[in-house]
This record gives structure tokens, C-alpha cells and sequence, in this order.
């Protein structure tokens, strides 16, 4: 009679074993998982700060060289600011189908993409 018991008692221990083995592979998955979003969202962050700065040196050398081309600086910058409102408008009307859907698409793509080593 011990013989049973103690099958199903290591067969119990076998089965705890793995569902704790499996629950341990889910949160590495999700940990790694998390940890490329945040990678990709820091890299896209730095990109986007140094792609301000160039604009916002570019849009000052717009302004001085529109200011330069009509004689007055300040023409020339409210040149460049008008360039920036069409693009401010451009980019608030069609946020949705560019922007939205882009970083949709790229966070889902990190989330759900194949380990080279698979």
C-alpha cells in the first residue's frame, strides 16, 4: 500500500514542480518582454530629442536666412513658424492614421517578436 502513495505523492510533487517551472518561464518572458519595450522606447526617445535639437537649430538658421533674404529677421521667422503650423495641423488631423497605428504597430512588434535563437 505505501507503493501507491508514495507514486502519487511524487507524481503530485512532479506536477507542483512543474506548474511552478512554468509559472517562473511566463514572468521571465514577461520580464524580457518588458525589458525590450522599455529599450525601444528609450532609443526612440533619444532619437526624438536629437532629432529636436537638429530641427531647432535648422528652424533658427531658417529664420535668420528668410530674415536675411526679406531684411527682416522677424518675417523670416514668422516664415518658419507658419511652416510649423502647417505641420502642427497636419500632425493633429491625422494623428490617428500616422502616429496612433506607427507606435501601435512597433510596441505590438516588439512584444510579440521571435527570439532568433527559436
Amino acid at each position: 500500500m505505501t507503493e501507491p502513495s508514495s507514486f502519487f505523492s511524487e507524481l503530485k510533487q512532479l506536477v507542483i514542480d512543474y506548474f511552478e517551472a512554468k509559472i517562473q518561464l511566463y514572468k521571465i518572458g514577461a520580464y524580457e518582454k518588458i525589458a525590450k519595450v522599455t529599450a525601444v522606447f528609450f532609443s526612440s526617445l533619444i532619437i526624438a530629442l536629437l532629432g529636436f535639437f537638429l530641427l531647432f537649430f535648422l528652424s533658427i538658421s531658417g529664420g535668420f536666412y528668410f530674415g536675411a533674404l526679406l531684411n527682416n529677421n522677424a518675417l523670416g521667422f514668422l516664415i518658419i513658424f507658419g511652416i510649423y503650423l502647417i505641420l502642427f495641423v497636419f500632425v493633429i488631423r491625422f494623428r490617428k492614421k500616422l502616429l496612433e497605428k506607427y507606435i501601435t504597430d512597433k510596441v505590438i512588434e516588439q512584444l510579440f517578436e521571435k527570439e532568433e535563437n527559436d
